[in-house]
């Protein structure tokens, strides 16, 4: 069966204050567990005032972790590149003894400017960052008198205490669309979520070359596979497509607006990787919000299964994420929380896909 995580972006867009937010989001978490939900998965971001609020990630797990007993602690993700490498290490090996085995070490490179400019460090050097702060951590997890002299950063004897309540720490993940960084993770057996799974075959495209370069380096085929949509189902096709569109895209255009260069790139990766049998629309391939100027529709979306987000009553949400789990993906993060939208609405969205999308998938 298909495993399902609640993605949080925390996005009040200036309508909810960030302590009610953090609220409404642990209630939903502990909801989430009831009704069988695999992940909570926050986002972390940084100086924004009503887009992603959640300067660290590792706080709001650590406070989920302590009001639930099952539901794993895996954010989404982690900007591992803004930490000291002992911190981050020891704060992800702390929330795995708080609960007890339930962590995940997921981690991305960042892609604001903004949230790097008053850290003052170059993003350009942030993928190499993470790949030295991800070979070190492990060390930190599974050695004692560590040393390291690296090109960002030194460590001398260390020995961290507490280790992970996992044997050789939480499982690692990094988020990606590029193929020396998927080559990179899959040779250390460290898995992906595809950042750019708008369509089924640029995700199957990405899942594929991480195994191919995990068999070569005889790493473990990864068994977990993410892949990621904003949501909202409710139990009227109609309704669900007006009040969907009305709160997913005030947040996809955010997204947009400060992110505009990693959606270029997405757009771009789902380009280079359209299946050569089905006709690619014309709209694809310009920035988000001409495509929204030009009146490129919802439906026009599904048509064509380039997808960021799914709204609609069960059956045709799982209509449309079927060809991602063909696809190979077996792990749905959902944005079910759209900014400010009623928590009623939220729950039930959530309970419907439960109940009524998860058993067609």
């Amino acid at each position: 069966m298909i495993k399902t995580g609640l993605f949080y972006l925390f996005e009040t867009l200036g309508e909810m204050s960030p302590a009610d937010f953090y609220e409404q989001a642990l209630e939903e978490t502990k909801y989430g567990e009831e009704l069988g939900f695999f992940a909570t998965c926050p986002a972390e971001h940084h100086f924004s005032e009503h887009y992603g609020i959640m300067p660290r990630v590792e706080h709001f797990l650590s406070y989920c972790a302590g009001a639930t007993e099952r539901i794993k602690l895996w954010p989404m993700v982690i900007v591992a590149s803004l930490g000291h490498p002992i911190r981050l290490a020891e704060d992800v090996a702390l929330i795995d003894q708080f609960s007890r085995g339930r962590m995940v070490f997921s981690v991305g490179t960042g892609y604001r400017k903004y949230e790097f400019a008053p850290f003052q460090q170059d993003q350009d050097e942030n993928t190499e960052r993470v790949r030295e702060i991800c070979e070190l951590t492990r060390r930190l997890w599974t050695e004692d008198g560590v040393s390291h002299d690296g090109n960002f950063y030194s460590v001398a004897d260390a020995s961290l205490q507490p280790k992970p309540y996992q044997d050789g720490g939480p499982p690692m993940y990094i988020t990606t669309t590029r193929e020396d960084q998927i080559k990179w993770a899959a040779e250390r057996g460290i898995g992906i979520i595809p950042a750019a799974g708008f369509n089924p075959t640029t995700l199957q495209h990405d899942y594929e070359l991480h195994s191919k370069y995990a068999r070569a380096a005889g790493q473990p085929i990864m068994e977990t596979r993410p892949f990621f949509k904003w949501i909202y189902v409710h139990e009227d096709n109609q309704t669900a497509v007006d009040e969907g569109n009305r709160y997913i895209l005030r947040t996809l255009m955010a997204f947009a607006q400060g992110g505009g260069r990693l959606m270029g790139r997405l757009i771009g990766k789902s380009v280079d990787t359209w299946n050569e049998d089905v006709e690619k629309p014309e709209w694809l391939g310009a920035r988000l919000e001409e495509m929204m100027a030009a009146g490129v529709s919802y439906e026009d979306m599904v048509r064509s299964n380039w997808t960021p987000y799914v709204c609609g009553d069960p059956e045709h949400v799982a209509e449309v994420l079927k060809p991602f789990v063909e696809a190979g993906g077996n792990f749905f993060m959902g944005g079910f929380k759209c900014g400010p939208m009623p928590q009623e609405k939220v729950k039930n969205s959530m309970r419907l896909f439960m109940e009524e999308v998860v058993p067609r998938l």
